[in-house]
């Protein structure tokens, strides 16, 4: 369900839905090192990885619109650096995440870095509702109560 949602919202054009589906699935795997059972592991791992992919090409398919409105008359500059940016994020990522993976697959995290994720896990799972919050526009609902 959690993918199926994050797949919709990563091929939004909203920036703030598609950082909910960046947080979504680090929530996701994050929240897979709790349990024990190779089951449930897999599946917080599938979802989270799915509303990872999700997020790839939906940023890829959704340039902003001064992007392309340029490309027609001839200036791609803004699209393709728009293109290296994405794959120096995504290489940026993948490199630390398998170089700890690699390290930490023979044993446990240590208690420093137990600890340290139990706290990414919080500040992650604490984003997760004013996202949602600004992807329904309650921010600006609220504020224009006001004025």
């Amino acid at each position: 369900m959690a993918a199926g949602a994050a797949l919709v919202l990563g091929f939004s054009g909203v920036l703030w839905a598609q950082l909910l589906c960046l947080a979504t699935g680090v929530a996701l795997l994050i929240r897979a090192q709790l349990f024990r059972c190779t089951a449930q592991v897999a599946t917080l791992l599938a979802a989270g990885l799915a509303s990872l992919v999700a997020l790839g090409p939906g940023l890829a398919l959704n340039p902003p619109d001064a992007l392309i409105r340029d490309a027609p008359a001839g200036d791609r500059a803004g699209l393709d650096l728009r293109a290296v940016r994405l794959v120096a994020a995504i290489a940026a990522a993948a490199a630390p995440i398998t170089l700890i993976g690699l390290k930490a697959s023979h044993r446990g995290p240590t208690p420093f870095w137990g600890r340290f994720l139990e706290i990414a896990e919080g500040f992650v799972l604490l984003t997760l509702v004013p996202l949602a919050l600004a992807v329904f526009d309650v921010h600006t609902t609220v504020r224009s109560l006001t004025a």
